[in-house]
């Protein structure tokens, strides 16, 4: 630890500061720096799975886990399903969407967690 040549950058106490102007604006204009930023912004399609005795179409999104959602309609013997999800907001994910496909067409959109 004796060789680190780190340099610090101090961080204000805001219990005794506050949040002046001057923060608040910082704040602001690395937000708008980051605004193209998708570093966290996941999209992925993956196979889904179809459950005729409780109606519910299930699969798995890295990362988020395992999902299994009500089928809107019946999924006919052989159907291909498939859930395309991604995740909403921007830098920090605010949600995690889905959209199942039935035979490549669209058939539900559904929120998964989150404010989408």
């Amino acid at each position: 630890m004796t060789d680190c040549n780190c340099q610090t950058t101090p961080v204000s106490d805001f219990t005794v500061s506050g949040f002046n102007t001057e923060a608040v604006s910082l704040r602001a204009e690395t937000q708008k720096q980051l605004e193209n930023v998708q570093a966290l912004k996941l999209s992925v399609c993956v196979s889904a799975s179809y459950n005729t005795s409780t109606n519910k179409i299930c699969f798995t999104i890295p990362i988020y886990g395992d999902y299994c959602i009500n089928s809107p309609i019946p999924i006919p013997v052989g159907g291909e399903l498939k859930a395309c999800a991604q995740t909403c907001g921007s830098i920090i994910p605010t949600g995690l969407k889905a959209t199942i496909y039935l035979q490549g067409a669209p058939i539900y959109t559904v929120v998964l967690w989150g404010d989408c």
